[in-house]
């Protein structure tokens, strides 16, 4: 190869041959300057800007028809194209691990969520070396490249501050990242982590609450300034990937106030609305009609006190997404403030999958009630809410609040269902909106290109001109499975590639052919997810005989008329067709990130101790020892100075579900909220003695099962001081976001009562807190225990 070309094909790309020459002193010797020079990415490759939406719907932003404010999504898509056959997988990891390598989801092993790594290649949770990221790529071609917001691809066990990192961002490919690693964070409290390190608990400047949607944005500007100030040439990624509209939603009144009365006619009122603004803006058909489904109640059907609440649950949704809107255009300011947006190739996706069904009918205080298996009736979800603040509280730090069922269905408007539900469009097409200058004619145009997002990848190293590489550090890579549809910027009649594409998320299927889609829907309400619902799915379930419907999408935009009884041939071919993808993709056994509910569960942990030495925060929630649903012991060995002792010795998650030790006036307490439905306290009545100190918690259950109950015991140095009962434990998870701390209560806290002392750290010394969590336990016992978990973890990961 002559000197000066650069081979892209293998990565990492190697240094040049030394071209210059070397005398035995610097006299005669001729330098060659490329042997110190960093990679030069192509002439003219451009920035990226890659944008995530997290749970929303095609129907959702005003520039798809939507009834929330999207000003900046508008702007773009003005500027730019709107892609109304945009697809994804129908469920959060997937989608991304899709989008960033360009591979189906199950081949790169994400057939469901991070939160469960199981034993079947495609849902692993395991993105294998031969499928090399879009980041990896570009920075090996010379890109600074970051990632500020949501992860979610980080099995949780992976979590722990003392790594391994190869399964973080930053070994997947991205120079930095700021944000939280799991699937779901409280936007007043998330626990942040920066490049390899975990952050902890912002605090809020001011006297204003912290926010992370406005500080997502600000650090995403502070990454652009830095790169510009150190390296003002090189072109730079940018994903920028939000926690909205994901549960908890959670966003300051000035925001949902906007919207008041905006929503009190109802979600099928809303449903017709939606359609005919879409009709006027022509990103569907005229002749699109609407799905109907029994599934959701009629607004008219409510009682005038549902209306209320369920009209403020999707205020406050709305402004949860207009402000997410607004911090993406404070991004795309920045960036066009140093001159460099018309170089910038912008790809906005609104949703890694379609709205959220996941609040169940009523909507939920505590999105966690949910996927804990515990249902409450709207009567009782409104004296929940009123306890923990009343109606006014929807949207603050004292809920974890996510809208009812038929919001989302409304939200996905034209389409049928929603998250998880791969069969149908509403859970896997969304908003795209691509802006890029120089490369269209019309801007403001409509593209309706069937696409898909593992075109992503393929899309943007056409445009920068880098191949996709054959070998990434010695690594035969797999070929990318999406498609370019880089001449559709300036074509409109360009071909449309992506022809064939297979669907599955948590049992539903999909499998569409040139304009045929032929949906295979689990026959399963998607917000039930308990053994109960599922145990028709185990042995001796054929999936060939579930329910089929058949669509002509030419025809057929929202899938309003199903073809089935008149092309019985065209079912057979399909589902034939989904079968051969889905063994070429991994995708088998169907339902394989559920298997623990089907008893293929993981071997039994050899360690049930676990120790904490000294002061430690922020440990993240799948690193935390799993309490749930047997008995289990906390000890610590303290040193009380004279004149005694106050503060958290440990604590875990938050007022909506944890628990804590604590000293409080003196005395030692334990609280424990079983997800702010109910509440134990239990007090020593004498203060701590001073100088070495131990002391225990122990919780003895009824017996090993869901949810037990049990006698609380406190013991100080050995002595019993306080006992109470607990009727009812958490069964699977106390929060998808919260960590545990030791001496301290960050963010949240468990107990409201020291609230005003957070973050209540303990002022004496903490020589050790241990967790026993299997005292006392026959070998059938602990087995039986771990399925338990391992279908708890396994039913959180599938809602994820």
């Amino acid at each position: 190869m002559p000197h000066g070309e650069i081979d892209r094909s293998k990565l990492p790309i190697r240094r040049p041959a030394f071209a210059g020459t070397t005398n035995r002193t610097l006299e005669g010797s001729v330098p060659d300057w490329n042997q110190a020079m960093q990679v030069s990415p192509p002439v003219g490759a451009p920035n990226v800007l890659l944008v995530l939406i997290d749970d929303a719907g095609f129907g959702n932003p005003s520039t798809f028809g939507g009834a929330i404010d999207t000003p900046n999504y508008t702007r773009m898509a003005d500027e730019g194209l709107r892609y109304n056959r945009f697809h994804v997988t129908a469920v959060c990891s997937p989608t991304r691990a899709a989008m960033l390598t360009g591979r189906n989801q199950h081949r790169v092993g994400f057939g469901l969520v991070a939160e469960f790594s199981g034993p079947f290649p495609g849902y692993n949770a395991t993105i294998p070396r031969d499928c090399a990221t879009l980041p990896r790529i570009l920075q090996e071609n010379g890109y600074m490249t970051s990632a500020i917001g949501k992860w979610h691809m980080t099995p949780d066990n992976q979590q722990g501050s003392s790594g391994p990192f190869n399964r973080w961002p930053s070994g997947l490919g991205f120079d930095y990242y700021w944000g939280f690693l799991g699937g779901e964070a409280g936007q007043y409290d998330p626990v942040i982590t920066e490049n390899e390190k975990v952050q902890g608990v912002p605090e809020g400047k001011d006297g204003k609450p912290y926010y992370f949607p406005d500080d997502m944005a600000e650090k995403a500007i502070d990454w652009l300034h830095r790169v510009r100030a150190e390296r003002p040439e090189a072109p730079w990624l940018m994903y920028f990937a939000t926690g909205c509209s994901h549960a908890p939603h959670h966003v300051p009144r000035e925001w949902s106030d906007k919207y008041e009365g905006r929503f009190d006619r109802g979600w099928d009122v809303e449903r017709e609305e939606t359609l005919a603004r879409q009709k006027e803006l022509g990103v569907v058909p005229q002749d699109t009609e609407l799905p109907t489904n029994d599934a959701f109640p009629k607004w008219d059907s409510l009682s005038e006190t549902e209306k209320r609440l369920y009209a403020r649950q999707m205020e406050t949704y709305a402004g949860y997404s207009e402000n997410a809107d607004w911090n993406v255009g404070r991004v795309l300011d920045a960036i066009e403030e140093v001159g460099e947006l018309d170089n910038t190739l912008v790809i906005w996706i609104w949703g890694d999958n379609g709205a959220s069904m996941e609040g169940t009918l009523s909507g939920t205080f505590n999105e966690m009630t949910t996927l804990n298996g515990i249902p409450l009736t709207t009567e009782q979800q409104l004296g929940l809410l009123f306890k923990h603040g009343g109606l006014e509280a929807w949207g603050g730090d004292l809920v974890a609040p996510h809208y009812a069922a038929a919001w989302a269905w409304a939200s996905n408007c034209p389409f049928d269902w929603g998250k998880q539900v791969a069969s149908h469009l509403g859970g896997t097409r969304d908003p795209l909106v691509v802006r890029y200058p120089s490369a269209i004619d019309d801007p403001g145009a409509v593209r309706s290109h069937f696409t898909h997002v593992i075109d992503i990848a393929p899309t943007v190293l056409e445009i920068a001109g880098i191949p996709a590489p054959t070998h990434v550090d010695g690594i035969e890579q797999e070929p990318h499975h999406g498609f370019t549809f880089a001449d559709s910027l300036s074509n409109a009649n360009a071909p449309e590639r992506h022809t064939q594409q297979y669907f599955e998320a948590v049992g539903n299927r999909a499998m569409y052919k040139d304009g045929w889609w032929l949906a295979m829907r689990l026959p399963r309400i998607p917000w039930l997810l308990d053994p109960e619902a599922l145990r028709d799915f185990g042995a001796g379930w054929d999936p060939d005989d579930d329910p089929v419907e058949l669509y002509y999408l030419p025809d057929d935009f929202s899938q309003a008329h199903d073809l089935a009884e008149k092309h019985p041939e065209k079912v057979a071919e399909l589902r034939e067709l989904f079968w051969e993808e889905a063994e070429r993709n991994q995708v088998l056994p169907i339902l394989g990130g559920l298997s623990s509910f089907y008893g293929i569960v993981p071997p039994i942990p050899k360690v049930s101790r676990f120790t904490y030495r000294g002061r430690q925060e922020n440990i993240a929630a799948g690193m935390i020892p799993r309490i749930y649903n047997h008995s289990y012991t906390i000890s610590a060995d303290l040193v009380v100075p004279e004149g005694g002792v106050e503060g958290v010795i440990v604590a875990a998650f938050d007022h909506l579900g944890g628990f804590a030790l604590y000293i409080q006036d003196g005395k030692l307490k334990h609280h424990y909220s079983m997800l702010g439905v109910l509440e134990y306290t239990q007090a020593a009545e004498t203060p701590l003695p001073s100088g070495d100190v131990s002391i225990e918690m122990i919780f003895a259950a009824d017996e090993p099962k869901p949810a037990t109950g049990g006698e609380v015991t406190l013991l100080v140095n050995g002595d019993p001081v306080a006992s109470g009962r607990m009727e009812h434990t958490v069964p699977a998870r106390f929060s998808g976001y919260a960590g545990m701390d030791i001496g301290c209560d960050n963010g949240l806290v468990v107990d409201r009562s020291y609230a005003d002392k957070a973050p209540f750290r303990f002022t004496g010394e903490i020589k050790q807190v241990t967790f026993d969590i299997a005292p006392h336990l026959s070998d059938e016992d602990r087995q039986a225990l771990h399925e338990h978990a391992a279908q708890s973890l396994a039913a959180h990961a599938a809602s994820a």
